[in-house]
């Protein structure tokens, strides 16, 4: 199997044999009950779309660094505070939506992402999805180094 949706099913947690779906690509549970990314998820090497949208989740633990071959996050709609700085070490990374969260800074290390190449507008866009948190500076000075550049290059005048 390459694909799993479990959407809309009022999860909270997922069987640890989920692990052995290697050849999983894409999953999507999003609309969910989940409160922590379940351990098991960082067992599938073969992730590149991981769908966590609308659930409860408040961290993201550093073993996301173990999806390896991740392409596309999308946690919007939740209660993340904080994001790890293993985040950063995650170099397919081209989509990562954090939109409507509780971000007050991200990592520094976030420009060594270098194939979120922008921040995103469109909904479909790859790049960075930031907006709607309560960050403590602007998005600009947060996003300092390889983004901030670029953002303001994007910015309008």
């Amino acid at each position: 199997m390459k694909l799993l949706s479990l959407a809309n099913n009022q999860i909270s947690s997922l069987p640890s044999s989920l692990a052995a779906m290697h050849h999983l690509t894409k999953l999507n549970l999003s609309h969910n009950r989940i409160v922590h990314i379940p351990t098991c998820i960082y067992s599938m090497k073969g992730l590149v779309f991981l769908h966590l949208a609308c659930n409860h989740l408040e961290t993201i633990a550093d073993q996301i660094q173990d999806l390896v071959n991740l392409k596309i996050l999308i946690v919007e709609g939740n209660s993340i505070h904080t994001l790890p700085k293993t985040l950063c070490f995650l170099e397919s990374l081209e989509l990562l939506n954090v939109d409507f969260n509780e971000l007050q800074s991200v990592p520094d290390e976030m420009y060594q992402l270098s194939r979120l190449r922008r921040l995103a507008c469109h909904p479909l866009d790859k790049g960075l999805h930031i907006i709607h948190n309560p960050l403590l500076k602007p998005i600009h000075e947060v996003l300092q180094g390889g983004l901030s550049a670029l953002y303001n290059y994007l910015k309008p005048t």
